[in-house]
C-alpha cells in the first residue's frame, strides 16, 4: 500500500546545479509564495539514520509519512512544481521547537495572525493573508470545523495552502486552509516515548508504537497526556489526553485499506485576555485575570476515517475516504467588558472597574463526509495529462445552546474589579447559566471536481480546474423565554474555476502565474440569522506570480507576488443594525519569501517572511474606507535554524517577528509589534536515547497573539506565553 508514504521527490543528485545569479535574476522576474519543503532535523543521524528520508547530502527523496496529503493526493505535483504558496511543517521541526498545540506550529508560516473570540468563537481561529480561516481547518483532506484546540501528537506533517482553495475544499478558504496529516502505520516495528517538563508546571508524555503484523499489514498507536500551566499566566490551565489508533492492510499492495481514530479530550481553565484601554492593551501586569476562577472549557473530539485505495495500474488508483466525527464543547467563562463607560483618554488606570461578560454557550458538533477520487495519468498526443477528479458528500450537524448573558441587562450581577488588582473568585450567582436560546441546524454539501495538469513539452505545464458545489443549510432556532421557533433555510449553488501556467526552463526552476477564486456564504459557519439567511455567498479571486528554484542541490527558495480581492463582503448597515449589505470591498496584496532544506550538510534553515497589505476600498461605514482591514501585520518573518555537532549534539534557535496590526476595521486600536526568541539543545546520548533543552520566549518580552475587539467596551487580547524552559527526555527503540 503506497498510498500512507507521501514521497516528495525533488531534483536528483545528477540535475546540474543552479548557481545563486540564477535565483537573483528569477526573483527580479517573478515571484512566489514560500513552500517549506519537508524540512527534518535527523533525531537519529547519531545512529546512521536519518528520520524523515532526509540526510542532508542528497534532497533527491524526501519521505513524510502519513495518511493522506493534500500535496500528493489533490494536487499530484512535488513542492519544487506545485503552482501555489504551500508551506509544509514537518513533525521533526515541531518537536524540535518544542510545539504541542497546532497553533504553536502555524507560528512557521508568516501570513498567519491569531484571533480571539467568545462563546463559540473559541477554539484555533486564525487569519491566513488577512482573510478569516476559522472553518478552514482540515484532517487528512476532509473539514474538521469544530470548537478546540488542537494538539498535534498525531501529527505527521501540516499542510498550510495560502490563497484561495475552493476547488479542493469547497467554500471557504479564501486566505487558505491547514490540512494535518495524521500518522499511519507503516511496514517498520518502532517505538517512541518522550516525556516533557517545564517551568509552567508542564508535564506533558506522549507514545508512537508501530508494529507489523505481517509483510502487508501493520498497527499503530498514539498516545498524549499533558498538564500545564500558561507562563506567566498560572491562572491559564490545561488539562488534556488523547489517544489515536490506526490500522493498516495492503501495505505495497494493489488495494490497501487505511482506519484511523482520534480522540481527544480537555479540560482546560481559559485565557480571558486583558482589555484595551484608550486603543492599546491595558498596561497592566501580565498575571491579571479578568474572568472567573470557576471558567472552564471543555472539549471531547471523537474522528474516524477509514480509506480504501486501489490501483489498477501504476497510473490509475480510485480512492475512496469516508469520515463520521463527533464533537462535544462547553465554555463557560467571563470576559471583560466595560459596558456603557468605557475608559477615556488619560483616565487613571487605578481608577478604572472592568465588568464581566459572559457569552457562555455548549454544544455538539457532527461531520459525515465522503470522498471519492480518480487518479488517471495517460498522454493525448505530445500533451501529458494527469487528471484528479472526484465527488464528495457531507451532512453536517451543530446543536448549539446560548447561555444567558446577564452582563447586558445588569453590570453587577457579578460585583466589578479593578482594572489593576482584578477578583477572579467572586461567585456565580445561584442557579447560573441558564439556557436561554438554542439552535439546530443541518448542511448537505454535494460537489463534483476536476483538475487536469497538461503537460505541454519539456518547459510548459498548463493547470485547469474546476468544482461545483451545492450547499444548503435548515437552522431551527428556539426563544426559551417566549418558546418562539424561527426556520431558515438556505442554498448556495456555486461554481469554482482555477487555472495556472508554469515554466521550469531546468529541474531545479519553476516559475508560473495561477489564478483562483473562493467563496464564503452566509451559513459556511453553519449559523444563519435573519440578517444573512438571503445573502448571496461572498466571493473573492486571487492572481498570484512566483518562482521556485533549488540551489546547492539542497536548499529550496521560493518567492512570491499576490493579490486578493473580495468585492462583496458582508458589511452592516450603518442606517439599520438589523441590515447585513454585501457592499464591502476589500484587497490584501503582498510578497512572501522562504528559505527552507540545508545550507550545508549539517546546517539546516526553515525561513519566511511576508509583507502585507490589507485595505478596505469600500464599506457601507464610510469610516472604514481606506482603513487598514483588522488584525493583518504588514510584516512577519519566521526564522529557525539548526546545526549538527559532535558528538550527537546539535542546537538550533530563531525568531518570530510579527509587526504592528489594528485590531478593528476603524483604525481605533492598535496591537503593538513584537519579536520574540527561542532556542534548543539536543543531545543524542545513545543510539536510542536524547535529551532535549528548549528555552521559549528568551527575553520574557510581553506581546499580544489573539485579537478581539467589537467596540472600545468590549474587546481583549490575549497575551503571549512568557519565558519558560522545557526539558523532553525522548526513548526510541
Amino acid at each position: 500500500m503506497s498510498d500512507p508514504l507521501l514521497t516528495v521527490r525533488s531534483w536528483n543528485s545528477s540535475a546540474p546545479a543552479v548557481g545563486t545569479s540564477g535565483w537573483l535574476i528569477s526573483t527580479s522576474l517573478c515571484a512566489t509564495s514560500l513552500l517549506g519543503v519537508a524540512y527534518a532535523h535527523a533525531a537519529d543521524n547519531a545512529a546512521g539514520t536519518p528520520d524523515s528520508g532526509y540526510d542532508g547530502d542528497d534532497l533527491s527523496e524526501i519521505t513524510v509519512t502519513g495518511v493522506r496529503s493534500v500535496l500528493h493526493d489533490k494536487l499530484g505535483e512535488t513542492p519544487l512544481e506545485t503552482p501555489q504558496s504551500i508551506t509544509v511543517i514537518p513533525a521533526t521541526l515541531i518537536a524540535s521547537q518544542g510545539s504541542t498545540r497546532l497553533e504553536d506550529a502555524l507560528r512557521n508560516v508568516p501570513g498567519i495572525t491569531l484571533n480571539a473570540g467568545e462563546g463559540a468563537a473559541r477554539g484555533d481561529t486564525i487569519n491566513i493573508r488577512g482573510f478569516s480561516a476559522f472553518n478552514d481547518f482540515f484532517i487528512d483532506g476532509i473539514r474538521d470545523a469544530a470548537v478546540y484546540d488542537r494538539d498535534i501528537f498525531d501529527a505527521d506533517a501540516v499542510e498550510v495552502l495560502e490563497g484561495p482553495s475552493a476547488v479542493l475544499f469547497g467554500r471557504g478558504s479564501t486566505g487558505g486552509a491547514v490540512n494535518q496529516v495524521t500518522k499511519a502505520p507503516l511496514a517498520t516495528a518502532f517505538a517512541s516515548m518522550s516525556a516533557n517538563f517545564g517551568t509552567n508546571d508542564l508535564l506533558r508524555a506522549t507514545g508512537d508504537f508501530n508494529q507489523p503484523v505481517n509483510a502487508t499489514t501493520a498497527v499503530r498507536l498514539n498516545l498524549m497526556g499533558e498538564s500545564s500551566q500558561a507562563p506567566g499566566r498560572d491562572f491559564v490551565k490545561s488539562r488534556r489526553w488523547g489517544v489515536a489508533p490506526a490500522f493498516a492492510t495492503g501495505i505495497g499492495e494493489a488495494d490497501s485499506f487505511v482506519f484511523t481514530y482520534l480522540h481527544q479530550q480537555e479540560d482546560n481553565v481559559p485565557d480571558s485576555g486583558t482589555p484595551f484601554v484608550d486603543g492599546r492593551p491595558a498596561s497592566v501586569p501580565l498575571g491579571n485575570d479578568y474572568g472567573l476562577a470557576s471558567d472552564r472549557d471543555t472539549s471531547l473530539v471523537d474522528i474516524t476515517t477509514a480509506r480504501y485505495k486501489h490501483d489498477f495500474s501504476p497510473d490509475v488508483s480510485l480512492a475512496s475516504t469516508l469520515r463520521y466525527a463527533h464533537y462535544q464543547f462547553s465554555y463557560l467563562e467571563a470576559m471583560p467588558n466595560f459596558g456603557t463607560t468605557p475608559p477615556v483618554a488619560d483616565e487613571p488606570l487605578s481608577q478604572i472597574l472592568v465588568g464581566r461578560d459572559y457569552p457562555a454557550s455548549s454544544g455538539i458538533e457532527t461531520n459525515l463526509d465522503e470522498q471519492l477520487d480518480l487518479t488517471a495519468r495517460f498522454q493525448t498526443g505530445f500533451v501529458t495529462h494527469t487528471l484528479v477528479t472526484g465527488v464528495e458528500f457531507s451532512r453536517q450537524t451543530v446543536n448549539l445552546f446560548n447561555y444567558g448573558n446577564p452582563f447586558n441587562s445588569s453590570n453587577n450581577w457579578v460585583a466589578q474589579t479593578p482594572l489593576l488588582s482584578p477578583d477572579p473568585y467572586e461567585p456565580l450567582p445561584a442557579g447560573f447559566p441558564a439556557i436561554a436560546r438554542s439552535s439546530d441546524t443541518t448542511a448537505h454539501a454535494a460537489s463534483f471536481y476536476l483538475t487536469d495538469t497538461l503537460g505541454l513539452g519539456r518547459y510548459w505545464d498548463l493547470l485547469l480546474s474546476g468544482r461545483f458545489d451545492r450547499f444548503q443549510a435548515d437552522v431551527s432556532q428556539v426563544a426559551f423565554s417566549t418558546l418562539a421557533t424561527t426556520t431558515l433555510v438556505h442554498t448556495d449553488n456555486v461554481g469554482s474555476p482555477r487555472a495556472a501556467l508554469e515554466f521550469h526552463p531546468t529541474p531545479a526552476q519553476n516559475y508560473y502565474f495561477s489564478f483562483g477564486t473562493s467563496f464564503d456564504p452566509s451559513a459556511e459557519a453553519l449559523s444563519l440569522s435573519a440578517r444573512t439567511s438571503d445573502l448571496d455567498p461572498e466571493k473573492a479571486r486571487t492572481f498570484e506570480i512566483g518562482a521556485r528554484q533549488q540551489v546547492l542541490q539542497n536548499l529550496l527558495l521560493s518567492a512570491a507576488l499576490f493579490r486578493t480581492e473580495m468585492d462583496n463582503a458582508q458589511t452592516n448597515d450603518p442606517e439599520n443594525p438589523t441590515v447585513t449589505l454585501l457592499t464591502g470591498d476589500e484587497r490584501v496584496q503582498g510578497l512572501e519569501l522562504q528559505a527552507s532544506g540545508y545550507i550545508t550538510q549539517h546546517w539546516e534553515l526553515f525561513a519566511g517572511y511576508t509583507l502585507l497589505d490589507g485595505e478596505t476600498l469600500s464599506s457601507a461605514t464610510a469610516a472604514y474606507v481606506g482603513k487598514e482591514m483588522p488584525n493583518v501585520a504588514h510584516n512577519q518573518m519566521n526564522l529557525w535554524s539548526e546545526y549538527e555537532l559532535p558528538h550527537g549534539l546539535e542546537i538550533g534557535g530563531g525568531a518570530y517577528w510579527v509587526g504592528r496590526r489594528y485590531a478593528d476595521s476603524g483604525e481605533s486600536a492598535v496591537v503593538p509589534g513584537y519579536v520574540i526568541w527561542n532556542t534548543m539543545l539536543s543531545w543524542q546520548v545513545t543510539p536510542s536515547l536524547s535529551v532535549q533543552l528548549n528555552g521559549l520566549n528568551l527575553f520574557n518580552r510581553v506581546y499580544y497573539s489573539g485579537v478581539y475587539y467589537t467596540s472600545p467596551a468590549e474587546n481583549h487580547v490575549i497575551p503571549g506565553a512568557g519565558r519558560s524552559a522545557m526539558l523532553s527526555i525522548n526513548i526510541r527503540l
